[in-house]
């Protein structure tokens, strides 16, 4: 058998003069503290982050344990060569699809209206070839989409084992009915198996990154060998004890790891063979388990003495002052730290669980520690009003200017499809939900109004927002000529789709 999967592109859309001043400081803050090891070769060689897409290939690497041949699709713009996305990758896949049995979608909220274009233009092409999708939003709409969409599969949630099991019945020729985790379509209804317990991802090889090149042809690499994954993101555990109302990854309230010795094979690999030079260790809650968080730190150590990596937390009381000086004394830069909200009773009603009185001790032990800390903020939490959202804005404002926060990120919150915000609207005064998918990028535009703010509301406070942000940055480290003059060359352009992969 032989599997396609694609990675689906995010709509790119075009910046406001606002959002290229807050990337730029962003990027700035990065360059400036823990990208400062980073020549000018890996900053040109960012546009090349853009194809990864870490579940497919790990996917790819599982099915190929299994003997099952799987080729991979994903986007590419090289500087300087203007690229419709979505034309290019599907010309790709039309080329190809004829030597296909089974073609896969992968696509988050953002990218479904082109994963459902795309699988028009095949079906059209291909009449009898299956199509599957998978992904965040795919499980939490998978009757809406074998109803509206060419879809014929949805795989819910983890896809390794599903997948592996739809692949071997479609070889076989039997049904689906007993492969957990899947719905499908079936006399033109939907039919939804029970879900898939969650699996022990100890098992699973590491990603096949040999796969990136697959479907790229010269013209796309720019003159380069191969592909270069300057900083590159690797998921020693994956879940979150945590059930914040907007997470579309709830579903994940058990925290799976990666065996130690897998994950010093990848750090090892990516460094040998795709020149990484910065790891970000995109666990959701890194501090969950104290002793496996110090086993992680000496495991990167004892790759090289001289890595440099970062990691994503929640707020951790008992991440106390020594354990944050080990991961210092291990290569880690910074910490990546959720705090979403400066008002308590917002965080409350989130389901944060946290207290902002810790996490703002935390920040203060992490760079008592010698770490640098990320803090991401939100506008348009649950109940937020303009006094809340002012509140946050202040803090936000202060932390940057003050050091507390190295960086820090601001986005609007997005209900996803699935999650409780979304689904509960009565419960969350939400009067009007976007019905556009294609608008669920959490930087342009807001998806949602509520009894307390409208979207003009929202798009107020949210500009708002990032000028602080702004303002608070340059006060700081200066203005964009002083930034420029001590960067030169190592400041690249701020194309949305590389920011996706990038930050």
């Amino acid at each position: 058998m032989r599997v396609g999967l694609v990675s689906t592109p995010v709509p790119v859309v075009p910046l406001s003069r606002i959002q290229r001043d807050y990337y730029f400081y962003l990027f700035a803050s990065r360059v400036l503290s823990v990208f400062d090891h980073l020549g000018v070769d890996d900053f040109k060689r960012f546009w090349m982050l853009e194809p990864i897409h870490l579940g497919l290939l790990q996917l790819i690497a599982f099915l190929e344990e299994h003997g099952i041949e799987c080729s991979y699709f994903g986007t590419i713009a090289p500087p300087g060569r203007p690229v419709d996305r979505e034309s290019a990758l599907l010309e790709k896949v039309l080329r190809r699809a004829g030597g296909l049995d089974v073609l896969g979608f992968s696509t988050i909220t953002a990218s479904y209206p082109t994963a459902v274009r795309m699988a028009a233009a095949v079906r059209r092409a291909f009449p009898d070839l299956p199509l599957v999708i998978g992904g965040a939003h795919a499980w939490a709409c998978d009757e809406q989409i074998l109803r509206d969409s060419p879809f014929d599969v949805v795989v819910r949630k983890e896809g390794e084992l599903t997948t592996l099991e739809l692949v071997r019945a479609l070889e076989a020729g039997t049904p689906p009915d007993g492969i957990a985790g899947l719905s499908f379509r079936r006399d033109g209804k939907p039919v939804r198996n029970p879900d898939r317990p969650r699996m022990d991802r100890r098992v699973l090889p590491n990603p096949a990154y040999r796969h990136l090149e697959d479907n790229l042809d010269p013209a796309d690499l720019a003159g380069e060998r191969q592909i270069s994954i300057p900083v590159a993101r690797v998921t020693p555990t994956t879940g979150c004890t945590n059930h914040c109302v907007w997470c579309a990854d709830f579903w994940k309230d058990v925290v799976s790891e990666q065996t130690l010795p897998r994950l010093a094979e990848e750090v090892d690999s990516l460094i040998a063979h795709r020149g990484c030079k910065y790891f970000y260790l995109g666990t959701h809650d890194y501090f969950h388990d104290l002793g496996q968080a110090r086993a992680i730190a000496l495991t990167m150590a004892k790759v090289r003495n001289d890595i440099r990596w970062e990691a994503q937390t929640r707020v951790a009381p008992d991440a106390d002052t020594d354990l944050l000086r080990l991961l210092a004394d291990c290569g880690c830069r910074c910490l990546h730290i959720g705090v979403e909200s400066g008002h308590q009773g917002l965080l409350d009603a989130m389901g944060k669980n946290i207290d902002f009185a810790e996490a703002r001790a935390m920040h203060e032990r992490a760079l008592a520690a010698g770490l640098h800390t990320h803090t991401y903020w939100l506008i348009g939490s649950p109940f937020e009003t303009r006094e809340t959202a002012a509140q946050t804005i202040r803090t936000m404002r202060q932390w940057l200017a003050s050091g507390l926060s190295s960086g820090a990120e601001i986005n609007l919150l997005v209900g996803y499809p699935g999650t409780r915000f979304y689904q509960e609207t009565e419960r969350y005064h939400i009067t009007w939900q976007e019905p556009d998918f294609s608008r669920y990028d959490g930087r342009n535009w807001p998806t949602y109004e509520t009894r307390e703010l409208g979207r003009r509301d929202l798009e107020y406070l949210f500009q708002r927002a990032m000028v602080e942000y702004c303002e608070a940055l340059a006060g700081r480290l200066g203005s964009r000529d002083e930034i420029l003059g001590r960067l030169g060359e190592r400041m690249p352009d701020f194309d949305p789709a590389v920011m996706e992969a990038v930050f």
